[in-house]
């Protein structure tokens, strides 16, 4: 068992609990207070926990409208995260992207997607036509995920996204206490909690106006 340095103990002893859910109505701590406590950890813990939440944050904005782009900034990015927990939880993140990329270009009657990233995107090319992409044993939410983006609620459909790894965390995290991949969880369920907020302010509905005209078109209903 690994010994870690008294730091990080006081660190997540520092920490407020986190809710038993990402939709809460105020902030924990601010991002200013998050990166100050994540400073305790070694310098290369803090770099590697900052290249994560960069990740989270692009990767759930759906900002590249081209999918090579998305692919190569991943790729890139992902060259410097070596922790193994670190590189679940954005093969996660990035999986999702990759589901929405293929909902979005079924829809827009495109055809299987020709690049990707991810565990599941020569799956996704060989069922593209199967309703669920033949991905139910691995995502049992994704008839949920099919019929809010057949019905346009994208609101909707991002809370099921950010839902599902918000509960693939919390149960990680029941494996891990006073260590840097406990510190890890709580920042990318933090980071969850932060992008909810964002969402629901003023200050989100850019985010959520890219995400709806990417999905279905510059003429799609953009209104929560």
């Amino acid at each position: 068992m690994k010994l870690w340095p008294t730091s990080y103990y006081m660190l997540i002893c520092s920490l407020p609990p986190l809710p038993s859910h990402f939709q809460v109505d105020r902030p924990l701590m601010t991002r200013e207070r998050l990166e100050n406590r994540v400073r305790m950890l070694e310098p290369g813990d803090a770099e590697e926990i900052g290249r994560m939440v960069e990740i989270m944050e692009w990767s759930r904005q759906f900002k590249e409208a081209d999918d090579a782009a998305v692919v190569r900034r991943y790729t890139e990015s992902m060259q410097g995260v070596s922790n193994e927990l670190v590189r679940d939880v954005l093969t996660l993140v990035m999986d999702g992207r990759m589901i929405f990329a293929a909902l979005r270009r079924r829809r827009r009657s495109l055809g299987p997607p020709t690049i990707g990233v991810g565990r599941w995107i020569d799956h996704i090319r060989r069922h593209f036509n199967q309703p669920d992409l033949g991905l139910v044993h691995a995502f049992p939410r994704i008839a949920e995920y099919e019929r809010l983006f057949e019905q346009g609620d994208m609101l909707n459909l991002y809370r099921a996204l950010l839902d599902a790894t918000w509960s693939y965390l919390k149960r990680r995290a029941d494996d891990y206490y006073f260590s840097f991949e406990a510190v890890v969880l709580y920042v990318a369920r933090w980071n969850i909690i932060r992008q909810w907020q964002d969402l629901q302010a003023e200050r989100g509905r850019p985010i959520f106006e890219t995400l709806v005209t990417e999905a279905l078109g510059e003429h799609a209903n953009i209104s929560p």
